[in-house]
């Protein structure tokens, strides 16, 4: 009998320039996977109340090597897609799906439909 794997996945979501919808539904999602018995890391749920209370920039910049770090750590990087141009314009998704890729990281989207 196979036991269900637990899944180490890194959640990743466009932020800049939505970053309050992109905080929301990061939690609902990662809330979702958790209760499904995975091991989540929401970078986004992690980072945004730390940029705030911190005083910390919340650029791509700051918080690059740590997400990376995350990437390394998971089997999948799943993408939260809620609007495909910002997806595809956001400068932190892109690099973390090009991350994963090199190092072979599996890749999945959640389409959130709006």
């Amino acid at each position: 009998m196979v036991k269900n794997m637990k899944r180490k996945i890194y959640l990743a979501i466009a932020y800049t320039g939505y970053e309050e919808l992109s905080f929301d539904l990061a939690n609902k999602v990662a809330a979702k996977l958790i209760g499904e018995g995975n091991f989540v890391f929401s970078p986004i749920s992690m980072s945004h109340p730390i940029s705030k209370f911190g005083g910390l920039n919340g650029s791509w910049d700051t918080w690059k090597e740590l997400d990376m770090e995350f990437i390394r750590w998971c089997d999948e990087v799943r993408v939260i897609n809620f609007n495909d141009f910002a997806t595809q314009n956001s400068t932190g998704v892109q690099d973390e799906l090009k991350y994963a890729k090199e190092i072979g990281k599996e890749i999945s989207y959640h389409q959130i439909n709006s």
